[in-house]
């Protein structure tokens, strides 16, 4: 089976956009997927409403939402999908665990842990 990283650590809709076309594109392969959010990658984790405004034109012009990629991307990936909050942000940032939205978390982890679950990747990327 094939393997890839995404390290997403970008608070732009853009940039999980970005990923989450990748992780799509992936899934459809039949590749596993691993996405690990950290520093501010990590906001796009959190529960509550977010802030699109930012990529707005591009979403009246039929782009789909980046958080409704996100959660199907969980939803639908099943196994071959793993996403990581990173504990070292979490900490550094003294952010509760309870604040991040479970129905997106996988794993709760550090990077050493991340870099040994993507050590046989063949490829990761960075958004």
């Amino acid at each position: 089976m094939d393997k890839i990283g995404i390290i997403v650590d970008s608070d732009s809709p853009k940039s999980l956009a970005m990923a989450m076309n990748l992780g799509h594109t992936a899934l459809a392969s039949d590749t596993e997927v691993l996405v690990y959010f950290t520093f501010d990658g990590l906001t796009h984790l959190l529960e509550g409403e977010k802030d699109v405004s930012e990529i707005q034109a591009l979403l009246d012009e039929g782009m789909p939402n980046p958080y409704d990629l996100l959660d199907a991307f969980v939803a639908d990936g099943g196994d071959l999908v793993t996403t990581v909050a990173c504990t070292t942000t979490l900490d550094m940032l003294a952010w509760d665990q309870e604040a991040i939205d479970d129905s997106l978390t996988t794993k709760f982890a550090g990077a050493a842990t991340f870099l040994e679950a993507v050590e046989d990747a063949d490829q990761v990327f960075s958004f």
